[in-house]
């Protein structure tokens, strides 16, 4: 399988990205599938993303940049430095990299379009296409970069199932806490942020 340079990769997702969900790891091209739209994911996007975009409005001090789907970001834990061209870029559904990390890069390295840094707070919300164990090897892959907390939500089980992903460095392994149908959900990375549960679940039926 040809390997992917990270320019032909920008090139391509500026033409699909509002079609295809893609991601490159080491250098391999991945392509999902579009999935048939559902009004009601995206009602729990939109309310995932205004909780998180009101925490980043209130507490512009500690944040660097916020990310939503739209964006991604390169990760250098991820990629094998014997392989230079061999680039892995990842897309959040929602993301917060807070001031110090993103302080820590160069103004050009800011700019590119994957920055080269890793987000320290992440969610992602299933589908009700998605394979459960796929987007658990992506909260996974998530973590060993370098994400400090990672939260995954499944609205399409009874309970709805919420995962809070982390590193355990005594372990030396990704460990993950779960939640069933909980009110809320409380970070302990982003400082007095609170996802309000009932409401990004407030339109599902």
């Amino acid at each position: 399988m040809a390997t992917i340079q990270k320019q032909v990769f920008e090139k391509i997702i500026s033409v699909n990205s509002r079609f295809l969900q893609m991601s490159l790891i080491k250098g391999q091209l991945e392509i999902m599938p579009p999935l048939p739209f559902h009004i009601e994911s995206s009602a729990e996007k939109l309310q995932i993303i205004g909780q998180v975009g009101c925490w980043c409005d209130d507490n512009k001090n500690l944040v660097g940049i916020p990310s939503s789907s739209q964006g991604g970001f390169r990760l250098l834990k991820l990629e094998d430095p014997n392989y230079p061209n061999k680039h892995t870029v990842l897309s959040p559904g929602c993301a917060v990299v807070l001031k110090p990390r993103w302080d820590s890069l160069t103004d050009e390295a800011q700019k590119v379009s994957f920055p080269p840094v890793t987000p320290n707070f992440i969610i992602e919300l299933y589908s009700r296409y998605d394979y459960v164990q796929n987007l658990h090897q992506k909260m996974v892959q998530w973590v060993n970069a370098g994400v400090d907390e990672a939260i995954s939500i499944n609205l399409n089980i009874d309970p709805t199932e919420i995962r809070i992903y982390s590193f355990n460095p005594e372990a030396n392994k990704v460990v993950w806490q779960t939640m069933k149908d909980p009110v809320e959900v409380r970070s302990q990375v982003l400082e007095g942020f609170v996802l309000n549960m009932e409401k990004v679940r407030m339109y599902k039926k």
